[in-house]
């Protein structure tokens, strides 16, 4: 192990275990009805549930961890870069469109929106995630006010809280569906209600 201490080659090891666990756990949820058991996923990990406890605390503390790296990719997508000086109903359209393809793709998605919407773990975390949201789409409409995209009589708190929610309830709408809308057809839709809801041109 040239190069390398006994601790960092430790260190790298409770990781790849932990994102073992976390890939079982996130199967067992995937293939089942949004529920798991420590022991479940021991077994599906290949290792023992003692381990499974150690890394993670408990079943609320291993959901906890899958909750919020859905949650982190989520936020990755939505508070992607885009430059800035093109028209802000362009920008924005590309990153809902990214959002949607994102939402469509991410293989968790279906459950943490879907099957364990209701569940104490996931309610907690989509409050103060959705609240960050809200806050990204208020600063989002001011700017595209500040460069005279967005008309002045646009209340940006009441926009941005209004849109956030009508976007995420559209999407998951859209996801429970027997036949999913075409993502570029989803995200024309939304963006209509969007570019409504600030006056500007869709």
């Amino acid at each position: 192990m040239a190069g390398r201490s006994k601790t960092t080659y430790s260190s790298d090891r409770k990781i790849m275990r932990a994102a073992k666990i976390l890939a079982a756990a996130e199967m067992i949820l995937r293939e089942g009805a949004g529920e798991l058991e420590m022991g479940q996923v021991a077994d599906k990990a290949g290792v023992s549930v003692g381990l499974a406890y150690h890394y993670f605390g408990s079943k609320s503390g291993m959901l906890g961890a899958i909750i919020h790296a859905f949650y982190d990719r989520y936020n990755k997508v939505a508070n992607q870069y885009i430059d800035p000086d093109i028209l802000w109903g362009v920008r924005e359209k590309r990153r809902l469109m990214a959002v949607v393809e994102f939402l469509y793709n991410d293989p968790m998605a279906p459950v943490i929106l879907g099957k364990m919407a209701r569940t104490n773990q996931v309610a907690a975390v989509e409050c103060a995630r959705h609240e960050e949201m809200i806050e990204m789409a208020i600063r989002n409409i001011r700017s595209g006010i500040k460069r005279d995209d967005i008309g002045p009589h646009i209340d940006p708190t009441i926009a941005g809280a209004a849109i956030t929610g009508a976007i995420r309830s559209g999407i998951t709408h859209a996801m429970g569906m027997q036949q999913r809308p075409d993502p570029a057809k989803l995200t024309h839709q939304i963006w209509g209600m969007i570019a409504g809801a600030l006056d500007i041109e869709r």
